[in-house]
């Protein structure tokens, strides 16, 4: 096989491209609801309903309204997907109805994303999403950024450097892409030390006696 067979067999086998075909079809004439997004995605709906609801965190103006509900399906999802159950999702978030436009511009942000990355991205150093103890390492890291997005901070960015981790270890898992999981490894990193600088300003700042009223 030539290497553009190889590309165009990669690019058919990608379960983003399938789940992002799948839910622009399903939405073109009516509303999904939470409930029926994830039985729609099956196997794959940890991963894409991951993807799609960090999607509208890619920008620095924080959500904490609506952060900290998406952070907890985030951490039962990662979880339900390390130890192979379905999706699951609490009764009160299921029957809510997800705006067509939002569904379709977050899909079409997914395919843009794809796009960009469709020629880096393919399976290799497969131990790093396969084998139990990094899938276990994987999901310590997407539980402590999306705790970390969860937080109602009003702060710029403290949105978007956590969903930039978990981004980055959910398309790795769903395209099997070992290299972008040691990126996350890194961007995790980077995560910490941008929180740890953030808590230790404001630390700094509040213990300045002009900023305490006593």
């Amino acid at each position: 096989m030539t290497a553009k067979g190889q590309e165009e067999s990669h690019i058919e086998e990608s379960r983003l491209l399938k789940a992002i075909e799948m839910i622009e079809q399903e939405t073109v004439n009516k509303t999904l609801t939470l409930g029926e997004l994830v039985t729609l995605l099956g196997e794959m709906g940890h991963g894409i309903l991951i993807l799609l609801l960090c999607l509208f965190f890619l920008q620095p103006i924080p959500l904490p309204g609506i952060s900290t509900p998406i952070g907890m399906i985030i951490i039962i999802s990662s979880t339900l997907q390390f130890l192979n159950q379905k999706p699951w999702i609490p009764r009160r978030f299921r029957s809510r109805e997800i705006p067509q436009k939002a569904l379709h511009k977050a899909a079409g942000i997914a395919r843009k994303i794809w796009s960009r990355l469709e020629k880096y991205l393919h399976p290799r150093l497969l131990f790093l999403t396969r084998a139990r103890v990094f899938r276990f390492v994987n999901l310590l890291l997407l539980i402590v950024s999306a705790f970390l997005l969860a937080l109602p901070l009003p702060i710029p960015f403290t949105n978007t450097v956590p969903a930039i981790v978990i981004l980055s270890i959910v398309f790795a898992q769903l395209e099997d892409d070992g290299f972008l999981i040691l990126f996350s490894y890194f961007a995790s990193f980077a995560m910490v030390l941008f929180f740890y600088s953030l808590g230790a300003g404001v630390w700094s700042f509040a213990q300045r006696p002009w900023a305490s009223p006593f």
